[in-house]
């Protein structure tokens, strides 16, 4: 039973990340999906929008948890001065666009 809810949680979270990719680039920009081969819980896009606007998005479904790993790891990346942010469905990328479109004025 665990190995089909974690397959549905996966298919899940692909839907919103392609909600994701279509909503940014609908902003001018794009995301890339960020596979780093001997780090896991890196987040899973790297967003890129005009002005050289570069954001991290971890994508969860609504019931998705972030482990200790992810936290860390979004934490990690914070100190850095990155901007992190942790979308939940596709109601969470809404929110996400308006506010990336709002703090750094694209129209």
């Amino acid at each position: 039973m665990a190995v089909c809810w974690c397959l549905t949680m996966a298919r899940g979270e692909n839907k919103v990340e392609s909600y994701l990719h279509k909503r940014i680039t609908q902003l001018g920009g794009t995301t890339r999906k960020w596979v780093s081969p001997g780090r896991d819980s890196v987040p899973d896009r790297i967003g890129f929008l005009p002005n050289n606007i570069i954001f991290f998005a971890e994508v969860k479904t609504m019931n998705g948890v972030l482990t200790v790993r992810q936290s860390r790891e979004i934490e990690t990346l914070k100190s850095y001065d990155c901007e992190v942010y942790v979308v939940y469905g596709t109601d969470g990328v809404d929110k996400l666009t308006e506010h990336l479109r709002t703090k750094h004025g694209i129209a």
